[in-house]
């Protein structure tokens, strides 16, 4: 049984499955799939759906002579070149600590950027995919938080290793969560336990308590 009890919801999925995210919204999606297998089958079934569609309302206007040429060329060998191997990062490295990537991440390890300190024991490392929304690392430290916060717009998280806590839940790897401005939250690791995540952002954090508001004029740090 999966121990994955955070997901995106079936709109996403489909969504993912025709195409329609962001290059940055699919990676999440991939690398949550990679690691959810209750997900991976729900996006299968998915995608045998729209396939099983797309076929019947095609099939209504092949002739029967196109349609036999059609499986005659489907059913033929085809020449592929061989692809090209390129050399993959499966880790991410912080200090003397390794990290798998997930496949989805693996792809873009060359546009991963160097780490960089936050408020709270955190550290960030960029991850450059194109789009408008920020992708970044998010290493939690044993004993840390993130100050207490809201979101200007949506925050999806990943948790790919360790686990953190907030007054919602305890999330684990593999869960996907996803905050909205609806939300606020102090995301915690507990002493002992530390967390790596993969977050996407399309607009700033914005802070909701104690000295932590301060850094409110200076929240673009949070959104690079």
């Amino acid at each position: 049984m999966s121990n994955v009890h955070f997901h995106p919801n079936d709109d996403i999925l489909l969504q993912h499955a025709c195409g329609d995210l962001s290059p940055a919204s699919s990676i999440m999606i991939s690398a949550h799939v990679e690691l959810c297998p209750h997900c991976r089958q729900r996006l299968e079934d998915i995608e045998q759906h729209q396939a099983s569609v797309m076929v019947s309302s095609e099939s209504e206007d092949i002739t029967p002579d196109l349609q036999a040429m059609m499986q005659h060329i489907m059913s033929q060998e085809t020449e592929t070149s061989t692809p090209v191997e390129t050399e993959k990062t499966t880790t991410i490295m912080l200090g003397d600590k390794a990290f798998h990537l997930p496949h989805a991440l693996q792809r873009h390890s060359e546009n991963i950027g160097p780490w960089s300190r936050l408020p709270g024991n955190i550290k960030r490392a960029q991850v450059t995919v194109g789009g408008q929304s920020k992708m970044n690392f998010i290493y939690m430290d044993s004993d840390s938080a993130l100050p207490e916060h809201t979101h200007q717009g949506n925050e999806i998280t990943l948790v790919l290793a360790g686990e953190f806590y907030d007054e919602q839940g305890t999330y684990r790897p593999g869960d996907f969560i996803l905050q909205t401005d609806e939300h606020k939250h102090v995301p915690k690791t507990r002493e002992g336990q530390d967390c790596l995540c993969l977050t996407l952002l399309d607009a700033p954090l914005h802070f909701t308590s104690g000295l932590a508001t301060l850094l409110n004029p200076f929240s673009q740090l949070f959104f690079r």
